[in-house]
């Protein structure tokens, strides 16, 4: 009796984990800026490492948890390669911004 509600219990966070995800994804897909995809990807990352967590316990496999802290790790990595991609795409738009700038000033001293 205890372990079928246990069992139910498991499936039922499980469950709710996939809708997380599933709302995680469409904040990545709708945004509106970068750093919300970002943080949408991170998130969906970490209930992914949460759901792995959740299938080892229920399978009673100590292996498992393994998988979800290399996940971890390739998450993070991802997270910081998104975040330099984004921080060097801004400096060049910075960039070009200061120079239409100082164009537009040197053509209203004309």
């Amino acid at each position: 009796m205890a372990e079928t509600i246990y069992n139910y219990f498991v499936v039922c966070v499980l469950v709710v984990l996939a809708l997380v995800i599933f709302g995680y994804f469409l904040r990545t897909i709708i945004g509106p800026h970068f750093s919300d995809r970002i943080l949408a990807v991170n998130s969906i990352g970490t209930v992914i490492m949460i759901f792995i967590s959740f299938i080892a316990a229920l399978q009673g496999e100590n292996y498992i948890v393994d998988i979800a802290l290399i996940y971890a790790v390739l998450g993070f990595i991802t997270v910081i390669i998104l975040c330099k991609m984004y921080l060097r795409s801004h400096k060049k738009d910075r960039a070009n911004d200061l120079k239409n700038i100082k164009e537009e000033v040197k053509k209203h001293d004309n």
